[in-house]
């Protein structure tokens, strides 16, 4: 795993300070990590008569960049888009060019190896209503086809012409056509999600397209999309649940099990059989001789996702896509890159007995890390570390929420998965690091974003959102905040703070009362009348889980302009801070300061003495 440590002593970028040290500062602490998230390789023509390894990689500390290596030398040229934080799509284009299709407004872009110079060129947007393009293939009549979100479209772009066309919604309702696939027939199959899975046929002849899919595999449950792919046998397959079809024309077939994919494979007939940021495998099936090879790049940052204090007083952090885990020490002022999970970021983490639980995105898979040992290695064995204890259950995708309650039980408030409504509140024993009880649909057709346990009244506070996992539409007005009785095992209290609010974005209980932020207000509420005790404008939109208390008292709080301080006795604002960078992310309060990402940058603000403050 990548490991490096980046000194920050003499070199913080001050970005507002005031003349007197207890007046608080914001202070920009660096780029954590910089390795960029690699999605996929090809391989494809140099531009000069011979063959490249093209390695595609996003970052949002920057725009995407292609890294064009020399398969024989490792020799590698970087390429930077002017476009595009990211691309999923990408190919080896009929005209010998290579193309990728972004994620940040669905647009083509295209290098052209044989004119490298000119650089990655954006091409333009075949859709105006898309901004994912998912995955290119090329047809039969030399078009790229490439499949969208969120109207779930199909797209295609003329390599000779230059003609772009959107062809229009695969599917009237859903949002996702996900993979795309030409066979052999020049027919195009794409496979439809995320809430009621679809299997899709384009005949550009005709240019009409209808269902494929057998009726009787239709409404399964937990089966909400379709996967379809060209295998090593020229061959398009599809599968969908556990059924695996061979598509014959627009016959769906039933397979036993799916051919191998198609390696990524020179001319000479070796094939890459390993890549990584920095690093490939060619392997030559002739003799089995595998060599592997380094090559250079560079990336600007990866953008941070979350924060929160762990062991030591150390602030972590987690980059999303790719999920790279940080650490900061203010002892030693000093940032240090541990190295990677498996999954997309890190949606919530909480200390324990010196160690640190990481919950991660997909599936709420929980994970322990223990600082003490000197090594990481990310994986299930004894000899991990951290070591992955899987998923929380069912109902839980994004872990957004994870706070102690009673008995040192962890209580694990999450989105739902793809396609579905109804997110659930999961008990964790860190005692047997597993799941022990998992309740679902604690708000109707609704997520779990928020949570704190307010021991006076013995019940877990929470808010929801109003919305469920992705390719779904809110059927629910507003989000509710909500009382979880851990007794009882059930929701006792439920109402609405806010007439249309999207979500509850932080929720903490302190003094006998509980917070919870709904937009740019922030709510105290007394758990023994159950009702709204005081009312606080702030002067920004909540982040999420950014809400905490100091070790004198006060509570802390971040909105997207900046920090607030809260006096939980009087429940009034006692002071504001305007950041100078928009508030991405948080939440760490560690030495008297708050700790928050924005974009690829780890900030922190020295919170002010607000006692000798009145004395003057």
């Amino acid at each position: 795993m990548i490991r490096h440590e980046l000194s920050l002593l003499g070199c913080l970028v001050v970005a507002l300070c005031a003349s007197a040290g207890d007046s608080g500062r914001f202070e920009s602490l660096g780029v954590p990590v910089r390795v960029g998230g690699l999605k996929a390789c090809i391989a494809g023509p140099d531009g000069r008569g011979g063959e490249a390894l093209y390695f595609n990689f996003n970052q949002t500390g920057g725009k995407l960049f292609l890294v064009q290596v020399d398969p024989e030398t490792g020799r590698a040229r970087q390429f930077n888009a002017p476009a595009g934080p990211g691309a999923w799509a990408f190919i080896s284009g009929p005209d010998d060019c290579i193309y990728l299709g972004t994620w940040d407004g669905g647009l083509i872009l295209r290098f052209d190896p044989g004119q490298p110079d000119k650089g990655i060129q954006v091409i333009g947007r075949p859709a105006a209503s898309e901004s994912y393009l998912w995955q290119f293939d090329v047809g039969k009549d030399g078009k790229l086809y490439a499949c969208t979100y969120p109207g779930a479209k199909l797209v295609s772009y003329d390599t000779k012409s230059g003609a772009m066309e959107d062809l229009g919604r695969m599917h009237p309702t859903e949002m996702y056509a996900r993979s795309v696939a030409v066979g052999p027939n020049g027919k195009v199959y794409v496979g439809i999600g995320t809430v009621v899975g679809d299997l899709v046929v384009f005949d550009p002849a005709t240019r009409q397209h209808r269902s494929l899919l057998p009726q009787g595999l239709r409404g399964a449950a937990g089966w909400t999309a379709v996967g379809v792919s060209r295998q090593g046998d020229g061959n398009v397959y599809a599968t969908f649940g556990t059924n695996l079809m061979r598509l014959d024309d627009e016959t769906p077939t039933r397979v036993a099990a799916l051919p191998p994919g198609p390696p990524i494979k020179l001319r000479d007939g070796r094939v890459v059989s390993a890549i990584d940021r920095g690093r490939f495998t060619l392997r030559d099936p002739r003799t089995g001789r595998t060599v592997e090879r380094r090559f250079e790049y560079s990336a600007n940052g990866d953008s941070i996702f979350v924060v929160g204090v762990g062991p030591s007083n150390c602030v972590y952090g987690s980059t999303v896509l790719p999920m790279e885990i940080f650490r900061y020490s203010p002892a030693a002022n000093r940032s240090e890159h541990l190295g990677g999970m498996t999954g997309g970021e890190v949606y919530s983490m909480l200390e324990r007995a010196g160690k640190l639980y990481l919950c991660y995105y997909p599936g709420a898979v929980m994970n322990l890390y223990d600082p003490a040992k000197p090594f990481w290695k990310h994986g299930a064995g004894p000899d991990c570390n951290p070591v992955n204890f899987g998923g929380v259950g069912d109902g839980h995708l994004r872990p957004r929420a994870m706070v102690y309650g009673p008995d040192g039980l962890i209580y694990v408030g999450s989105e739902p998965p793809y396609g579905q409504l109804g997110g659930a509140i999961g008990v964790w024993d860190p005692k047997q690091n597993r799941t022990i009880e998992n309740y679902r649909h604690v708000i109707t057709n609704q997520s779990i974003v928020s949570l704190a346990w307010e021991p006076g009244s013995g019940l877990i506070f929470g808010g929801s959102g109003n919305y469920g996992g992705g390719g779904t539409r809110s059927v629910e007005k507003e989000a509710k905040f909500f009382a979880f009785d851990p007794k009882r095992r059930q929701k006792v209290f439920e109402t609405v703070l806010v007439p249309g609010a999207r979500n509850y974005a932080a929720t903490f209980a302190a003094n006998g009362k509980v917070f919870t932020t709904a937009g740019d207000t922030l709510f105290v509420f007394d758990p023994g009348t159950r009702k709204v005790v005081r009312t606080v404008p702030l002067t920004g939109a909540a982040v999420e889980i950014s809400l905490g208390q100091l070790p004198d008292g006060r509570l802390v709080g971040l909105t997207s302009k900046g920090v607030y301080v809260l006096d939980p006795e009087s429940g009034s604002l006692v002071h504001t801070a305007k950041a100078p960078v928009h508030v991405r992310c948080g939440f760490a309060l560690a030495d008297n300061a708050v700790y928050f990402g924005s974009g690829a940058e780890l900030w922190r603000y020295h919170l002010p003495d607000l006692e000798k403050q009145k004395g003057k």
